[in-house]
């Protein structure tokens, strides 16, 4: 069953949706810091994938907690926003921020942007 552990943990689909884009932002809406990072994201003029995870609770509540689960057991984090780059986990707004100050956010992005279609 891939990388499912059980019914409770389905971290193939967040393998799946971390890998479908260059840059994907797990993150709620009153949350600050997720503000923050999408912000700084659009900023830099940097196209990215959200998941609202109170959007996924309310659209899927019975996949919500493994789907939940997925994610933490993929990162080890259980705080937002949760930030991958090419499929990566780098960390939250802290690891973006200082991704960004050392010149090296547009080159983690650059290392696997071509081979994802433009977004139109």
């Amino acid at each position: 069953m891939g990388n499912s552990i059980g019914s409770k943990v389905n971290n193939d689909q967040i393998v799946k949706e971390t890998t479908n884009y260059p840059v994907v932002v797990y993150s709620k809406p009153n949350c600050g810091y997720c503000k923050m990072a999408k912000n700084l994201l659009n900023e830099e003029k940097v196209l990215f994938k959200e998941h609202d995870l109170d959007l996924v609770s309310a659209t899927n509540p019975d996949g919500y907690q493994a789907y939940v689960n997925g994610l933490v057991y993929t990162t080890r984090i259980t705080t937002v926003p949760q930030i991958f780059i090419c499929g990566k986990f780098i960390g939250g707004y802290t690891e973006l921020y200082g991704l960004r100050e050392a010149g090296n956010l547009i080159k983690a992005i650059d290392e696997c942007a071509y081979q994802y279609d433009p977004v139109i």
